[in-house]
Parts: structure tokens; sequence; C-alpha cells
């Protein structure tokens, strides 16, 4: 079992920031930022907790509030921030995932490296030029197979959407740029 879903990466971002329960991360993740990327039902939301427990990256106190029930609080552990840390810095492979995991990659990163987003918007620039790259030789290694033309289409829609994400990334760094100057 290992993480992979980026609302678990987004619950260790989260608790990067405080120790806190569960519906307070689900309220957070509701009506902030975060819930414009992503969706996460209260039903997941617990069982991404249980999962991240046993992987030993968050640990769990049960905390009471005189007559009500106790309510566990979640808390980053050492290995939970290796895992986060790591998972920051390593650039999106494929463009399809830009929209959401680079999105919630950046909005951390902002908050916990900023003095690395620079580096973060250069190495998933460089990740997007290898990927168009590799659809551009793609496109030049021409196939004649049955579904040749709906194969260039959807290549070519590849090809224009990655060319897309460049040019917004491009002009992120520029904003980015013009933010450090003043």
């Amino acid at each position: 079992m290992q993480i992979n879903a980026p609302e678990e990466y987004s619950i260790l971002g989260l608790l990067k920031s405080r120790s806190m329960h569960g519906y307070e991360m689900f309220q957070q993740l509701e009506q902030g930022t975060l819930g414009q990327i992503i969706r996460l039902e209260m039903s997941q939301m617990y069982g991404l907790l249980k999962k991240l427990e046993k992987l030993g990256y968050i640990e769990t106190t049960q905390e009471t509030l005189g007559a009500r029930p106790p309510r566990k609080i979640h808390s980053l552990t050492p290995s939970g921030d290796a895992v986060l840390q790591a998972w920051l810095t390593r650039p999106v492979e494929k463009p399809r995932d830009i929209r959401i995991v680079f999105l919630i990659k950046l909005y951390f990163v902002q908050k916990f490296l900023p003095h690395r987003i620079d580096e973060i918007i250069n190495g998933e620039i460089a990740a997007c030029n290898n990927f168009l790259h590799h659809l551009e030789s793609k496109r030049r290694a021409n196939t004649s197979a049955e579904d040749a033309f709906f194969d260039h289409v959807v290549l070519r829609s590849r090809i224009h959407q990655t060319h897309a994400l460049l040019e917004w990334m491009h002009e992120l760094q520029k904003e980015l740029q013009a933010t450090h100057a003043l």
C-alpha cells in the first residue's frame, strides 16, 4: 500500500500547517482554494486518514472536550513530512495531471517552500517540454493502422494541450518574476 492520490497529499499538506480533526480538514478542502481543484466526500476523507495513519504518515490522538464525545486529532509525522516534501519537488510527468496535481503542489509550495517556487515551475516546464518532444516524435513516426485518422486527431489534441500548458506556465513565470521585482 502506498500513497498516490492528490487528495492524500492534500491532507498531508493541510496537516503540515497544524494538527486538526477530520471535519476541520474537510471544511478547509471544501471551502478553500483546494476545493476548486479536488472534490472529496467526508467518507473518503476518513478512509484516507486511516490509510495515512496505517502508513505512518500521520498520527492520531484523542481529544476530549467537556461532555462531548472525544474526537481524533491528526498530526503529520516526520515520515509524512518527508513524503510530502519529496512529492512537492517532483515534477508532474503527464500534462493531463497538471490541472489537478500541479496546482495542488503549487498551492503547498507557495506556503511551505516559497524560495523554491521558480525551481518547481522550471522543472514542470522541462517535464512538459520532454513530453511534447515525445508526442512530436510519435507524430513523425506516422502509422498506417486502421485507426490512423483517430490516432492523429488524439495526438494533435494532446500536442495542442501541451503547448497551451507551456504557454500558461511561461505566463505564470513572468507574473512571479514581476512580483519578485516589486
